[in-house]
């Protein structure tokens, strides 16, 4: 009978240990951020531009979703490929949640600005470096933030106001624009790839940097990485050939 109950207690504390172990692993933060493929949008219901009112022939804007981990959640997105983990002290900087959010925010919004000027300036406008623009472009982003939009915002704004690169296709793109029209690298390649896919986009663009990081995940979709808005219309304007 002592046998039996050391036996009985012993398994009681087995199944508490393991009952704490998987409370811990679902529970406690890893320090770690797991990035999934955010929303695919339509620049129709974001961008608008004085005097060119919006229209199907829009490209799309893509994102990815961040959040803090687990220890199970870890474990589960180092075995999925769609997934990738960022380290949150190096995402953050140093910053707490709330200031890199604000940060992200201000990095939007420059990137209208730098989209609006590029692509005024492509389109053949005298356009004052510090404004204020000759044409007014408002671009209402919702909760997505960050810099990485600016090439596809330079490219609606070119295409509503200049030619139809869309030409009935799906098409999204990715990438930091600088004022001098240069496409920079940009994080989450490979979950925006994925999400474009999934949405059916039959063509992505991409920072030459970050090509070899999408190829993979791109299926049947057309990638093209591009260094500069100039490259990106010939891209587009020949039929995807670069």
């Amino acid at each position: 009978m002592v046998r039996q109950n050391k036996a009985r207690w012993k398994r009681i504390g087995l199944a508490a240990a393991l009952v704490a172990l998987v409370w811990t692993l679902n529970h406690v933060p890893s320090g770690y951020l797991v990035v999934s493929p955010g929303p695919v949008i339509h620049l129709s219901e974001v961008v608008e531009i004085e005097g060119y009112p919006s229209q199907d022939a829009s490209f799309y804007m893509v994102s990815v979703v961040a959040k803090e981990a687990t220890i199970l959640q870890c474990f589960r997105a180092a075995l999925d490929r769609d997934l990738a983990l960022w380290s949150k002290r190096q995402v953050l900087g140093g910053r707490s949640v709330e200031e890199y959010l604000e940060a992200n925010r201000d990095l939007m919004h420059e990137s209208q600005v730098t989209a609006a000027y590029v692509a005024l300036t492509i389109h053949g406008m005298n356009v004052p470096a510090q404004g204020p623009f000759p044409v007014k472009a408002t671009i209402r982003p919702g909760q997505v933030a960050g810099p990485s939009a600016g090439l596809v915002f330079a490219l609606e704004i070119v295409t509503r106001m200049d030619q139809d690169m869309v030409m009935g296709r799906k098409i999204a793109g990715t990438g930091i624009l600088d004022s001098e029209g240069r496409v920079l690298p940009v994080g989450g390649v490979a979950q925006k790839t994925i999400a474009c896919r999934e949405e059916g986009i039959e063509i992505f663009l991409v920072p030459r940097q970050n090509l070899q990081e999408a190829l993979p995940f791109a299926g049947d979709m057309e990638v093209y990485g591009v260094d500069t808005v100039e490259e990106a219309i010939r891209v587009l304007s020949s039929g995807g050939n670069s």
